[in-house]
């Protein structure tokens, strides 16, 4: 291979570490975000008078319903990328 196909494709593989990072990053803040509002669903829960155990329920039920979607939405953006680059 040539030198010049050499750098692109080290230039290629920066690129998607750097992509790859940037999403992780993503991913985090996003989980983070719904770990704080999966305890606001627990604190309102609770203020309204559920039961501690329905009230934990409800947040974790909440926290799983929204990592779900995010981890299918993932996947999704993964394929449509993948049936892009054909």
């Amino acid at each position: 291979m040539s030198e010049k196909y050499e750098d692109a494709d080290t230039i290629i593989s920066d690129l998607e570490s750097r992509m790859a990072l940037v999403t992780l990053v993503r991913r985090g803040e996003y989980a983070a975000g719904i770990a704080a509002l999966s305890g606001d669903v627990m604190k309102t829960a609770l203020e309204a008078g559920i039961p501690y155990a329905m009230a934990e329920e409800m947040a974790g039920d909440f926290w799983k319903a929204e990592m779900l979607a995010d981890t299918v939405a993932g996947l999704l953006h993964n394929v449509e990328t993948e049936e892009g680059d054909d």
